[in-house]
C-alpha cells in the first residue's frame, strides 16, 4: 500500500472510531502528511527506522521548535500504531525510537487592568461591538476555548440557572456558570445585535457573521488583536489568553484547582496544574518588587 492510500485510512479511523476533535485531527493529518512529503509516495512497507531518524533530523536542521518535533513525532507514532494494528505493516517502526517530551511552557495572561481596558473598546452602538464584546464577556467570564464559543448553539444557554452548556475536546460536556456581565452583555446582544446578522439560511449558533453563518475563529481573533491594540495592550491578545486569564484570576481568588479544571473541561489535572506556575511567577515578582532586601541589593 502507497502511503496516500495508508493515509486516507488514517484520517477515516481519526474522525469515526477515535472521534477525535477536529482541530486535533486536522494536526494528527498535517504533520503526518510532511512525513510522507519527505519519504515520497512510496510503498509503507519499505519505510525503515533510518527514514524516521532521516525525518527527524531534518526537522531539527529545519529550526522546528522542541514542541512541535515533539508534536510531530507523537502523530507519527499514533499512524504507525494505527498501521500495524490493521497489520498494513508487520512491525512498529517506532518502537524503540525516543519521543521528546514537550517543554511546557507558562502562558501569558492579561492583568483584570488589561482585560477591562480591552472590553471598552468595542462600539456597543453597533451590532457587530454588541457582538465582539458578549464574546469577551463570555470567553473570559467562562473560560470558553475561542472554536466553543463560535459554535454555540442557542440551546446551549440555561437562562434560569445562569449556566452555558458547552461541548468541548472529545466531545466531553461541561456545564460553566455565565456572570452576571456576560449575561447582561447577551441579553443586549439578542435583542439589538443578533437580528441584525440573521439571514434565511442562519442556524441556532449564537455568535454570527456578517453573512448570517457562525462567526470564524480567524475573525474573531483578528478584531480581539485590533481591539487589543487600540487598548494599549502591549501582549499579543489572542483570544486563549482570555481563557488563560480566566483560570489564572480564579486561582489567585482563591478558587479551588479542581474546580479550575472542572470548568476548563481538562480531562487530566497535570494540565490545570500549569497554572499553578503562573501564579508562582506572579507571587516572585510581587515579592521582588515590594520585599525590602531585594531592593535594598539593588540599590
Amino acid at each position: 500500500m502507497l502511503l496516500s492510500g495508508a493515509l486516507e485510512r488514517f484520517f477515516i479511523f481519526l474522525e469515526l472510531e477515535r472521534a477525535v476533535a477536529r482541530n486535533t485531527a486536522d494536526a494528527y493529518g498535517s504533520d503526518v502528511r510532511l512525513f510522507c512529503k519527505f519519504c515520497g509516495d512510496c510503498d509503507i512497507r519499505k519505510i525503515s527506522r533510518e527514514e524516521v531518524a532521516s525525518w527527524i533530523k531534518f526537522l531539527w536542521e529545519g529550526g522546528y521548535e522542541r514542541s512541535s518535533v515533539a508534536r510531530k513525532l507523537v502523530a507519527l507514532n499514533t499512524f504507525f500504531s494505527f498501521l500495524l494494528r490493521e497489520k498494513i505493516v508487520g512491525e512498529h517502526i517506532m518502537g524503540d525510537i525516543f519521543l521528546p517530551k514537550r517543554r511546557r511552557n507558562i502562558p501569558d495572561t492579561l492583568s483584570l487592568c488589561e482585560i477591562e481596558k480591552i472590553l471598552s473598546v468595542p462600539d456597543q452602538n453597533t451590532p457587530g461591538g454588541l457582538r465582539d464584546y458578549a464574546m469577551l464577556e463570555l470567553i473570559y467570564g467562562s473560560g470558553l476555548r475561542i472554536s466553543e464559543a463560535c459554535g454555540l448553539p442557542l440551546q446551549a444557554i440555561d437562562w434560569d440557572k445562569n449556566f452555558i452548556r458547552i461541548s468541548g475536546k472529545g466531545n466531553r460536556e461541561r456545564s460553566v456558570p455565565v456572570g452576571g456581565c456576560a449575561r447582561e452583555a447577551l441579553e443586549r446582544y439578542f435583542a439589538i445585535g443578533r437580528p441584525h446578522f440573521v439571514k434565511k439560511n442562519t442556524g441556532s449558533y449564537i455568535f454570527l457573521s456578517q453573512r448570517g453563518g457562525p462567526i470564524s475563529r480567524k475573525t474573531f481573533w483578528r478584531r480581539l488583536k485590533d481591539y487589543g491594540r487600540a487598548a494599549g495592550v502591549v501582549k499579543n491578545a489572542k483570544p486563549h489568553i482570555l481563557r488563560h486569564s480566566f483560570a489564572t484570576h480564579l486561582l489567585e481568588n482563591g478558587a479551588d484547582l479542581r474546580v479550575i479544571q472542572e470548568m476548563l473541561g481538562h480531562e487530566n489535572i497535570a494540565t490545570t496544574e500549569i497554572y499553578t506556575h503562573v501564579d508562582q511567577r506572579r507571587l516572585r515578582e510581587q515579592y521582588e518588587q515590594f520585599h525590602l532586601r531585594p531592593r535594598l541589593d539593588i540599590e
